[in-house]
């Protein structure tokens, strides 16, 4: 008749191997929460500054965005018709009071 440690191939019981297996376990598990542990903090330190930069760069696009905004509405101001009429009262153009106009589709042309 066989032992149970030795059907299963072992040469000594498993209650006096734990010890020594738990403990290569554990230092394993250790080893690889140590180099995850150590991945985290890499990744970590190198994406913060990446993280502070993004930051600046979308704070000078959302100011860039402002100043193209006040630059589109000065635009739209200066370009306006009645700041066009104004400009134009101010170099001293009058204002033509009853134009005619003429279809040149009908050949009706005036001489003078």
């Amino acid at each position: 008749m066989t032992r149970p440690h030795q059907r299963f191939g072992f040469k000594e019981p498993i209650g006096r191997q734990l010890p020594r297996g738990a403990f290569g376990w554990g230092l394993l598990c250790l080893v690889v929460w140590v180099s995850l542990a150590g991945i985290y903090v890499s990744q970590t330190v190198t994406a913060a500054p990446r993280g502070d930069q993004l930051q600046k760069l979308q704070n000078n696009i959302d100011q860039l965005q402002k100043d193209v905004m006040a630059l589109e509405d000065t635009t739209a101001n200066a370009s306006s018709l009645h700041t066009l009429a104004e400009r134009a009262q101010g170099l001293g153009l009058v204002q033509a009071q009853n134009p005619e106009y003429i279809n040149p589709a009908a050949h009706a042309f005036v001489r003078r």
